[in-house]
């Protein structure tokens, strides 16, 4: 509790319930008639309060109301007033409220750094775990042909049997290397940006955000990514549709080697890298906005954030969750950049902008073809975007910034009521002690009765 002043009012008049002026010992008998009264303060404001108290408790009362010792009687005026002086004296001791020190110019860069870093690790996790079910995205998506019987893939798990069938296990993992070293900037940034751009719209007092704060984070996060993720993109499916084109090439006179990553980006250029950027910032803006939204709802709504820590299965449930009204929602654009993105084979249908793709693929194959390999893009993008930011939480909590606290605010407040039960626990218990300590240190000893 607050250590009272000596020369406070509350102090002067407390010190004349002492067993004498010259003592500053105040028996328990005194004491626990004080409490008696500040425990239930009504009894005193009563008509007639001498009808409903002890006369020790009168006596305390009148005491510490006129502020004379053994006095008599105390005015309503002076008893209401020392009651309420009591109480905002004897007040427990205010727990230091939880508020983070704002960063520094540079320790701000160092966050950012860190989730940065945290993003890359993560980002890298996810993508590996789903690239296969990637790679069966692609080829389903590049199938050209509106006829059944003229199609190499009839679905997703047809294609993933073929794919095994004619190229291995390995050819599941084709272009592998180069979506690592892209996705780890890809996620970071976008996880950085999401992160950054979320915190400078959320009420620094409540800790709420609008949902069009969260969709305008997640759309700018989604924006920031497409420097990295268009030129990752193009050389991936390029890597990933050569298992095709190496085996329609098998019997006929046009030779067709294996490229790597590194003879696809010199035969594109830089420019050529960004092929298709405009249908990749249609698909990747209105996916992040519409992934982050759902994500946070999720935590905070269906999986209680804030009243618990979440779990690795309620994250990667949140995650997952939210990636697949995302994923599906945003399979046109998809469907338009891999068409654009990829090299035409001889008489295939040669597109040459987003509108034109958009416009070309309707006439010839009708409306379901903008949602090719959208079966398959959920089931890569929900575990891949499940896995990616529950290793981006868990890292957080795993390897915390410096100065960082992931401590939940019912935790906080558990923390302080124990801290505070344990003060009153002390309290209490030196009172006993000194009840034993006045009525004699064989206080509750059997004596035998003296014949």
């Amino acid at each position: 509790f607050v250590p009272l002043e000596p020369t406070s009012p509350i102090s002067q008049r407390l010190a004349l319930l002492s067993e004498s002026p010259d003592s500053q010992r105040i028996g328990y008998p005194t004491f626990l008639a004080l409490i008696s009264l500040l425990s239930d303060p009504s009894r005193i404001r009563q008509s007639a309060p001498a009808t409903s108290l002890s006369p020790l408790e009168t006596d305390v009362l009148n005491t510490l109301a006129s502020g004379e010792r053994g006095a008599e009687s105390a005015t309503p005026e002076s008893i209401s007033n020392i009651i309420d002086t009591c109480y905002s004296a004897l007040q427990p001791v205010p727990q230091a409220e939880h508020k983070p020190k704002p960063r520094t110019g540079l320790m701000e860069v160092m966050f950012q750094a860190y989730n940065f870093a945290i993003g890359a690790v993560a980002g890298g996790i996810g993508a590996a775990v789903v690239y296969p079910i990637d790679l069966v995205k692609t080829r389903m998506q590049n199938q050209r042909a509106a006829v059944v019987g003229e199609m190499l893939y009839k679905n997703s798990i047809d294609c993933f049997r073929k794919v095994i069938r004619n190229e291995g296990i390995l050819g599941l993992y084709r272009g592998l290397g180069p979506q690592l070293v892209g996705v780890a900037p890809e996620k970071a940034i976008k996880l950085t940006v999401n992160d950054f751009v979320r915190s400078r719209f959320t009420n620094k007092q409540t800790g709420e955000i609008a949902v069009a704060g969260e969709m305008l984070a997640g759309a700018m996060a989604g924006a920031s990514q497409v420097v990295f993720t268009n030129p990752l993109e193009i050389v991936k499916i390029r890597l990933q549709i050569q298992g095709e084109m190496l085996k329609e090439a098998v019997g006929s006179t046009k030779a067709i080697s294996r490229s790597g990553a590194i003879t696809i980006i010199k035969e594109l250029g830089l420019v050529g890298l960004y092929k298709g950027a405009s249908a990749c910032l249609l698909r990747d803006v209105p996916f992040s906005a519409i992934y982050f939204t759902c994500y946070s709802h999720l935590k905070k709504d269906v999986f209680r954030e804030g009243e618990r820590q979440l779990g690795m299965l309620d994250l990667l449930l949140a995650g997952a969750i939210a990636g697949m009204p995302a994923a599906y929602l945003t399979t046109p654009a998809d469907v338009i950049k891999t068409r654009l993105q990829v090299v035409a084979k001889q008489g295939e249908t040669v597109y040459t902008g987003l509108t034109d793709a958009a416009r070309k693929i309707y006439k010839e194959e009708g409306f379901k073809a903008f949602f090719k390999g959208g079966p398959a893009r959920i089931f890569r993008s929900s575990p891949q975007f499940g896995a990616t930011l529950m290793c981006y939480e868990l890292f957080h909590r795993m390897v915390p910034f410096p100065g960082e606290s992931h401590e939940l605010p019912q935790e906080r407040a558990a923390h302080q009521s124990r801290e505070l039960s344990s003060q009153t626990a002390l309290f209490h218990a030196g009172n006993a002690l000194r009840l034993l300590h006045d009525s004699g240190y064989k206080f509750g000893a059997f004596v035998p009765s003296s014949k």
